[in-house]
């Protein structure tokens, strides 16, 4: 998809000189943003200890001013569990281990404090690490060019272990998380994997015990605890330190900030596995101009962004502001159904307009289902060619399902997850697939129609190689119907003319 040509001001929305960054909107790049997210963290609590695979997160702030990052970690089926600060200086990073967090329960300590030299490295100053020459500069330090970085303490009552907010100051993570409060966690985590898993094609009627199971069993049916436990986190900055999650009112009405200042990226390793891959986090920009981009929900009135589905209910006239995910992906796949040679395909969907995915039907109490249904009827449609251009497709519908025929199994049913590729339907072992999602596969008048919902996603890919080899690559975007509502099969993956934030028709090959 092409991305935006012109460099679009972020607006500053609160105090500070960092709000003010360039930042190409709704382009889905690595670009300084407000929120990071991380779609795809994964952890082997069974074998936590002997190198089972476990994800490390890095948070970096880009700007001189200190910041303050709210980290949330949410289940695979969308509720959040657990939430923590981090105070950064200027142009400070962080990174943590997810296996510490959940196994060890160590969060990550960060303090209050001024700048402090360190007497037993040379060069070091107060305010922050800077070269004492440079050579290009005829042996001095060009001054003047970056500003000196703030430390937390600057930050004053924002944060500190005093304030009014101390309750929430990180200096207290030295003390560690308790065991009973780990396990129930892990439960909550879990939940998806130790409920009863079914799919269900009733699209017009309640889930009931009247469901059908396809054969051979979907992968999503047999995971249980012995597979690893997926999870994803969001970090956003925030104004104060705080004990609140994003899907509260006064997350919104008071906490979060909208300075593009942060970036961030997620390794996955495995000892076992002899697993190593890196890939950025996903950058959600924060734009004031969102409204002249993205798709106007008709339901609110307000354009479609990240965390649309905890702000319009709730809020009238207040957004996110935070660009929304793409809507179709496209990738390559290795040894489909070849021993030894395999892709897994990683994928994060967040609903639009309700808290959990739209096709997900759970049990009771929420945390712990009984029950967890998949539905089938309005899920996704794929196509796989292999390398001589044979393709195969989810149905003739335009979606998973609907009317019974050739119905596909939603293999796809939570916020995230990671499926082998040999559970699609390729045509050959080798190839490339396209996902594309709701609304892209759907009209884009939805009013008055039984599916009512706008996805966003992110997709990727994991290979692996005879145990010894892997390494996991970023789909490439296809379209995003969030963002351009034009974007509708089959009118994806091609160079539109489209306008900006501010109104400027951007054509092809500009």
């Amino acid at each position: 998809m092409k991305r935006f040509v012109t460099l679009a001001l972020v607006g500053a929305l609160v105090l500070g000189a960092s709000s003010f960054v360039y930042a190409n909107v709704c382009a889905f790049d690595v670009a300084p943003a407000a929120t990071i997210l991380f779609p795809f963290v994964t952890l082997d609590y069974d074998n936590a200890l002997t190198g089972g695979v476990t994800t490390t997160f890095s948070i970096t702030n880009v700007s001189a001013e200190a910041q303050i990052v709210h980290v949330t970690l949410w289940s695979d089926f969308s509720s959040a569990v657990l939430d923590f600060n981090i105070l950064l200086t200027g142009y400070d990073v962080i990174a943590m281990n997810i296996k510490d967090i959940l196994v060890g329960g160590q969060l990550p300590i960060t303090l209050w404090e001024a700048h402090s030299a360190d007497p037993e490295v040379e060069g070091v100053f107060p305010n922050g690490p800077v070269s004492p020459t440079n050579q290009i500069g005829n042996g001095s330090w060009l001054t003047g060019l970056m500003d000196d970085p703030q430390p937390t303490n600057a930050l004053g009552d924002r944060c500190s272990p005093t304030g009014p907010n101390g309750g929430s100051y990180p200096g207290l993570y030295v003390t560690k998380i308790p065991a009973s409060y780990l396990s129930l966690f892990k439960d909550y985590l879990q939940a998806s994997q130790t409920a009863d898993k079914w799919h269900s094609d009733l699209c017009e009627q309640d889930y009931s015990d009247d469901f059908y199971e396809l054969e051979p069993t979907p992968y999503w049916v047999v995971r249980d605890t012995t597979y690893p436990t997926n999870m994803y986190i969001t970090v956003d900055v925030v104004t104060n330190c705080n004990k609140q999650f994003p899907d509260q009112l006064s997350y919104w009405q008071g906490e979060a900030r909208y300075d593009n200042v942060l970036m961030g990226d997620v390794l996955y390793t495995s000892d076992a596995d002899n697993l190593s891959e890196a890939l950025n986090g996903v950058h959600l920009e924060a734009s004031m101009y969102l409204g002249n981009v993205a798709t106007t929900d008709p339901s609110s009135g307000q354009p479609i962004s990240f965390y649309h589905r905890y702000t319009a209910d709730v809020l009238d006239t207040v957004s996110d502001y935070r660009e929304p995910l793409p809507t179709a992906w496209a990738f390559r796949y290795l040894g489909a159904g070849v021993p030894s040679i395999g892709t897994d395909v990683r994928v994060f969907k967040g609903s639009t307009d309700y808290y959990w995915t739209y096709d997900l039907e759970r049990g009771d109490p929420l945390f712990q289902p009984d029950d967890l249904y998949a539905s089938n009827c309005h899920a996704y449609t794929y196509y796989a060619w292999d390398e001589d251009e044979i393709v195969t497709t989810t149905t003739t519908l335009p979606w998973s399902g609907g009317g019974g025929e050739d119905v596909i199994p939603n293999l796809i049913p939570l916020e995230t997850q990671s499926i082998p590729v040999d559970q699609f339907d390729t045509p050959g072992a080798f190839g490339w697939m396209l996902f594309v999602w709701p609304a892209s596969n759907y009209p884009a008048d939805l009013a008055g129609t039984e599916f009512d919902d706008y996805y966003q996603t992110w997709m990727s890919v994991r290979y692996q190689a005879y145990d010894k080899w892997s390494a996991a690559l970023d789909g490439a975007v296809m379209a995003n119907f969030n963002c351009f509502s034009d974007q509708i099969l089959p009118n994806i993956g091609v160079n539109y003319q489209y306008v900006d934030e501010f109104g400027y028709v951007i054509s092809p090959g500009n």
